[in-house]
């Protein structure tokens, strides 16, 4: 938003622009009026950003998760591809059995796409 507000368009707003097949400069506009977001953690270095916003097309999310009955490390992270593959544009881990720091670890080190998740379900 900073940027937006200084009138720059920054490398993600252009690819957001290429994806949502939008002007660069009303990706830019739309993000400093507060009217659109980029969510795109510095630290997760295989996202692709994308936008979700008034402008913008409709997006899907796809749950995942653990139990503590059932569902591995593995299983979720295949999960995750598949949610990809299948066009999903965030993710959210609701994972609450064991491990739950790996399994979201596992997720995003691989994950293309915005990830959320619920920490209080690690104190339950």
């Amino acid at each position: 938003m900073h940027l937006a507000r200084q009138g720059v368009v920054s490398p993600e707003m252009q690819r957001v622009a290429g994806r949502e097949d939008l002007p660069g400069d009303l990706i830019r506009d739309e993000v400093a009026r507060g009217r659109m977001i980029i969510p795109a953690n510095v630290n997760h270095t295989p996202l692709d950003p994308m936008a979700i916003g008034l402008k913008t097309r409709v997006k899907i999310n796809a749950n995942i998760g653990n139990s503590p009955t059932s569902s591995s490390l593995d299983e979720e992270v295949e999960k995750l591809s598949l949610s990809q593959r299948w066009g999903a544009d965030t993710v959210m881990d609701l994972s609450t059995g064991k491990r739950i720091d790996e399994t979201r670890q596992a997720i995003l080190d691989v994950a293309t796409v915005p990830i959320g998740t619920v920490p209080i379900y690690q104190a339950l």
